[in-house]
């Protein structure tokens, strides 16, 4: 049975301590700290608290960056930080210029082709991020990390030049300037997007997101509470790092650069609950921008939450992901992690990616709309608790197509227009050889067609190969709805107990020439069934039954599964039946069975 300490524990405790407050507006952090004579900075009040005090933000803007916390409570007296009562304050470490409209904190630098440049300079800025009129339609300027990119007459895509892909940023070390273009990329016109229709930053609000982190949880900060309070425009809004525990982030905006929040080093005990990332990733950049050939979008590959490096015992929860790069990246070892009830809307590449050496990971009870993929594997090494990974009760929407490929690249031509779907469940470089097989249950997944050569036949992406400790990957009760003329999956190899399948709905909404299951193997031969009934039918259901003895997807059904818009199944549809029991593994969410995919069916009032 899967133990999450996380799960068990409750990180807030009791405030015993001294109430202190501060204020952007009318504080000094010369006064006392009471309510009627605040403090003025965040970074100076911090360091005066001590076990069971709270801290109380009062409602503005507070121009601080670089905040280290390094103080610690106890396991009965946490140290709180939070707002106000009904009041919103926000931590800010992006640069105070270019933020009025209008404004004269840019100079032309190149009328032909719209680039202007900071007029002061900024040391150590580093990579800079930007968002483009963050109080309206806002947009993340492509962060560029050479000038030849941002200052490109080429659109076209490049396996050794340089290619302009969008409204971006730039910082020169050399004279420690800030360069900007605006110029809409002919890809954004062709998908109907001219933002902006003014190409001179002096006539936008514009924030700039420099090096380093907003609040920096350094290695004596533990038993702290965060609540309440917005944190954004520093590269890393959140920064975990050595030695930090025991640490809780409530009700929160975060908008950070590369990496909103990131937590490394073995760092343990973290909840963040109610949570909400919004990075607005443009949808004319492709994904080949970021991943292939010369890569100028590169450093647009974010991450809304980083865990790696052993960090441990983490809860993830009622929080929102919406257009970012990657959702949840945990790629090494990390174990004993949570995550439940939370949405992710408009992902562009992983929702959740997960290290093969991780264990105890729970990924239950998730919506995940309008994805291009949802969790998928990356190789980091053998697992020590192998088979304790699952994945069940999420919804997984990928019939959402983006841009993948710009024009220029072989892959535009096959896809016709460089939009594409993708997998519900991928793999990193096959997984670097390591072998790791998932519970996959009770999840409803709507998926559409691959259509590049790189990626071709992967059908949903449950397959994987190997068996590491006799342990075999097991998926049961899900509901799968293509909805192109497409597989759903193939290449699993039925002789080698790396697989059972049972219990799963199937449903391609778009009859077709392409098979439900594609070279699948048998040891001796390969093959391809049309249905469930031909697959049933054939020597290779009795193969199967050698290490799964009721044969695999012999409850399975090829039906379809009438979701309401809401995904749940009408009362009287194939999956309110029929699933297998999962009741006594003992594995999460599994103590309401009965009926397949995320959701139980709801009644027909019509």
């Amino acid at each position: 049975m899967l133990l999450f300490i996380t799960g068990q524990m409750s990180i807030s405790a009791s405030a015993m301590g001294t109430m202190y407050y501060v204020d952007p507006r009318t504080g000094s952090d010369s006064h006392t700290g009471s309510l009627s004579d605040p403090w003025r900075t965040v970074s100076s009040s911090i360091p005066k608290l001590q076990a069971g005090d709270t801290l109380f933000l009062r409602e503005g803007i507070y121009l601080e960056d670089n905040i280290n916390i390094n103080v610690r409570g106890t396991d009965f007296h946490h140290i709180a930080i939070k707002n106000y009562e009904n009041e919103s304050p926000v931590i800010d470490g992006g640069y105070k210029e270019f933020r009025s409209v209008p404004n004269s904190d840019w100079e032309l630098f190149e009328a032909a082709r719209n680039i202007y440049r900071s007029v002061k300079t900024y040391a150590n800025a580093g990579l800079v991020h930007g968002y483009l009129d963050p109080g309206g339609n806002m947009s993340h300027l492509v962060p560029y990390e050479n000038y030849e990119h941002l200052s490109s007459h080429n659109e076209n895509y490049t396996e050794t030049g340089s290619v302009y892909v969008g409204p971006g940023v730039f910082w020169n070390s050399s004279d420690q300037r800030i360069y900007i273009r605006l110029q809409p990329s002919r890809q954004g016109r062709i998908m109907g997007y001219t933002i902006p229709s003014n190409v001179n930053p002096g006539q936008h609000e514009i924030c700039i997101v420099p090096d380093g982190a907003g609040l920096h949880f350094k290695s004596n900060a533990a038993y702290i509470d965060i609540e309440g309070i917005d944190i954004r425009y520093r590269d890393n809004a959140l920064l975990f790092e050595t030695g930090s525990h025991h640490i809780s982030v409530r009700n929160a905006h975060i908008l950070g650069g590369r990496s909103h929040i990131k937590v490394t080093n073995n760092v343990h005990h973290l909840i963040f609950d109610s949570v909400t990332i919004n990075d607005s990733f443009p949808p004319w950049v492709a994904w080949s921008d970021v991943k292939r050939g010369t890569k100028p979008a590169h450093s647009l590959q974010q991450v809304a939450i980083g865990l790696k490096n052993g960090v441990h015992d983490v809860e993830i929860r009622n929080s929102l992901f919406k257009n970012i790069f990657d959702g949840i990246g945990a790629a090494s070892k990390v174990y004993n992690v949570y995550i439940q009830n939370n949405e992710f809307h408009g992902i562009r590449d992983d929702v959740i990616q997960l290290g093969t050496a991780s264990y105890n990971v729970d990924i239950g009870f998730n919506k995940m709309i309008h994805v291009s993929k949802g969790p998928g594997r990356n190789g980091s090494g053998h697992s020590v608790h192998p088979g304790t990974k699952y994945i069940h009760h999420n919804i997984i929407d990928l019939k959402e197509k983006y841009l993948y490929f710009r024009a220029g690249d072989p892959h535009y031509t096959e896809s016709g227009d460089g939009m594409s779907w993708h997998v519900a469940f991928g793999s990193h470089s096959d997984d670097k050889g390591y072998i790791d097989p998932w519970k996959i249950y009770n999840n409803t997944i709507i998926a559409g067609e691959m259509r590049n050569a790189n990626y071709h036949d992967k059908g949903v992406g449950y397959a994987y190969k190997g068996v590491f400790n006799g342990v075999p990957q097991e998926v049961y009760n899900n509901i799968f709805i293509q909805t192109r003329d497409y597989i759903m999956e193939t290449g699993i190899d039925v002789s080698d107990g790396a697989h059972i399948l049972d219990g799963n709905l199937y449903y391609k909404k778009v009859p077709g020439s392409n098979p439900l299951f594609r070279d699948w193997d048998d040891g001796t031969r390969e093959s391809d069934f049309h249905t469930l009934s031909q697959f049933r039918s054939d020597n290779f259901f009795a193969v199967t039954q050698s290490h799964y003895p009721p044969g695999w997807e012999n409850s399975g059904v090829e039906a379809d599964p009438q979701l309401d818009n809401q995904y749940r199944p009408l009362a009287g549809s194939p999956a309110g039946s029929g699933a297998i029991d999962l009741s006594s593994n003992g594995w999460p969410g599994t103590h309401d069975g009965g009926f397949r995919g995320a959701q139980p069916y709801v009644v027909d009032k019509q």
